[in-house]
C-alpha cells in the first residue's frame, strides 16, 4: 500500500501516525471473505481509529458519513477496509486481537519502520513485505512548505489541495475555526479515511505559536 508511505513531518509527529489497510485479493481470498472483513471492522472500531474511509461510498469519518454501523454495512462484496490511529497502543491491540482470530486477511500497517517494526515483534508477527519511501525526487522548488506538505501527504492520492490547508491554518489563527473542526476539513477530500485528524488538529494548533 504505497500511497501511505509518503507522510512528511517530524519523528516526533510521525510516532503518532498510523495506517493500517485490511486488503482481499481476488482468486485466493475474496471469496467469503465479507464476514472476516466486517470481523475486521469491528475490532478496528473497538479500538477507536482517528479516521477510517470507504473509497467506493466516498465516505469518511472526517466528512461525518461513516460510522461502525455504516462501515459495517459497507463491507457487501468488498476487497478491503482502510483506517488510521493516532496513538501507537490502539494500533498494537488491534494487530494483537487479529493475531488471535486468524481471519486470513492481508493486513498492511503504515508508519515510522523502527515503530512498525518494533510493534511487530512485541505482538509476534513478522512482516512478509516491507516497503519504504525513497524520498522525492524532481523540481522540490515548486512544491508547497514543508510545514503545509505535512498535512497534504497524509492523502496519498494528493487529494487535500495546499490552498485548503492554508485556509484551515488561516482560519485557525483568525479564531473562526477551532482546531478540530479545522482538521476535519483538512481530512475531507481524502475519501480512504487515512488523513490522522488528531494529528492534524495537533499541527493546526502548533501553528498558533
Amino acid at each position: 500500500m504505497t500511497h501511505s508511505l509518503h507522510r512528511q513531518g517530524s519523528v516526533e509527529s510521525l510516532k503518532n501516525d498510523y495506517v493500517m489497510y485490511a486488503r482481499c485479493a481476488r482468486g485466493i481470498n475474496l471469496d467469503g471473505a465479507e464476514p472476516k472483513v466486517r470481523r475486521i471492522v469491528e475490532i478496528v472500531f473497538d479500538e477507536g481509529p482517528t479516521n477510517a474511509g470507504d473509497s467506493p461510498h466516498h465516505a469518511s469519518m472526517a466528512d461525518g458519513r461513516l460510522s461502525r454501523e455504516t462501515a459495517l454495512e459497507y463491507q457487501k462484496n468488498t476487497r478491503g477496509f482502510i483506517c488510521c490511529f493516532s496513538e501507537r497502543e490502539r494500533m498494537k491491540r488491534v494487530l494483537e486481537r487479529l493475531k488471535e482470530e486468524d481471519l486470513g486477511i492481508s493486513i498492511v500497517v503504515s508508519g515510522l519502520i523502527d515503530e512498525v517494526m518494533a510493534m511487530a515483534r512485541e505482538v509476534g508477527l513478522k512482516p512478509h513485505t516491507i516497503n519504504l519511501s525513497l524520498g522525492i525526487r524532481g523540481k522540490k522548488e515548486l512544491l508547497p512548505s514543508a510545514e503545509v506538505m505535512e498535512f497534504t501527504t497524509m492523502c496519498g492520492h494528493g487529494l487535500v489541495a495546499s490552498s485548503l490547508v492554508e485556509k484551515a491554518v488561516a482560519e485557525v489563527k483568525a479564531g473562526t475555526k477551532a482546531v478540530e473542526e479545522a482538521a476535519r476539513m483538512v481530512g475531507m477530500p481524502c475519501i480512504c479515511g487515512i488523513a490522522n485528524l488528531k494529528r492534524a488538529a495537533a499541527m493546526l494548533e502548533k501553528s498558533l505559536n
